[in-house]
């Protein structure tokens, strides 16, 4: 009752909290953060109430070095999926091979604009400094019929890669 009173008369006491939490909150905050500003914004505000200290600079170094650690072990759990995808795939190929040239030649299919528009056969012509470009100078302004610059160049105008 008397702790009521004195709240009161004198404000609640400030409950300080630990390093560790503080630490915690803001690698979290680092971790997730949308934008510079927004980072900056969020931990001056958790500062404001506790202030910097070697504990706190201390346990948010320990927290970013954990999460480095972390992220190192999710990129080799990553890669030994990658591997295992990898066996699997070259399992399936050599166990179907008709499937396998199936599934290659869509996939080949999907991809044929993309790499068309990236070697510089787009919608309108061959794109300056691209390499269709250079091809095309070989040729001096007369592309001859049934050549394959004219069949790259055609498909690029009727193939559109969608984003």
């Amino acid at each position: 009752m008397f702790s009521c009173f004195q709240e009161c008369i004198f404000g609640r006491a400030k409950k300080s909290r630990s390093p560790e939490s503080v630490a915690s909150t803001i690698v979290t905050k680092i971790l997730n953060a949308d934008t510079p500003y927004s980072l900056h914004k969020e931990v001056t505000e958790e500062l404001s109430a506790e202030g910097w200290s070697d504990a706190i600079a201390q346990a948010i170094l320990r927290g970013l070095e954990n999460a480095v650690r972390a992220g190192a072990d999710m990129a080799q759990a990553a890669s030994d999926a990658a591997a295992k995808s990898k066996n699997a795939a070259v399992g399936f190929a050599t166990d179907h091979p008709a499937y396998a040239t199936l599934i290659a030649m869509g996939i080949l299919a999907l991809l044929a604009p993309l790499a068309l528009e990236m070697l510089g056969f787009a919608e309108s012509g061959p794109v300056a400094g691209s390499f269709a470009a250079a091809w095309q100078r070989i040729y001096a302004g007369y592309v001859p019929k049934k050549t394959l610059f004219g069949y790259f160049q055609r498909l690029g105008m009727k193939w559109h890669w969608v984003y």
